[in-house]
């Protein structure tokens, strides 16, 4: 089977919590539409109540990486949330962390920079 789902979507953080294993990572809920995913950040700006991009199982970024289920330090992550540098938007901010994204952006459609 042939997954043609867009691969980096708007996520809506609902809740973050301190990894119990790790002290600069969280673990996140995004809802991304249709489910909701269970990412782990270490951006140092992520908060609930935020819109971000998400790059889901089987997303490459253009750094060539390809996002996978993962496990960090005991915690499943389903998912990355990406920075604007992750992305490779032009004219990104150099500083750590992820691209929050306006209010009005509708969780779940595609992410088009």
């Amino acid at each position: 089977d042939v997954d043609f789902s867009p691969k980096f979507v708007v996520g809506h953080v609902e809740t973050k919590e301190k990894h119990p294993n790790a002290d600069k990572l969280n673990i996140c809920t995004v809802n991304v539409g249709e489910e909701t995913l269970q990412i782990v950040c270490g951006a140092p700006n992520v908060e609930a109540g935020q819109k971000v991009v998400v790059a889901k199982i089987g997303a490459v970024i253009p750094s060539g990486m390809l996002i996978k289920e993962g496990n960090l330090r005991g915690v499943d992550s389903f998912g990355m949330i990406c920075s604007a540098r992750e992305l490779a938007i032009p004219n990104a901010p150099s500083e750590k962390g992820i691209m929050v994204l306006a209010e009005d952006a509708k969780i779940g459609e595609p992410f088009e920079a």
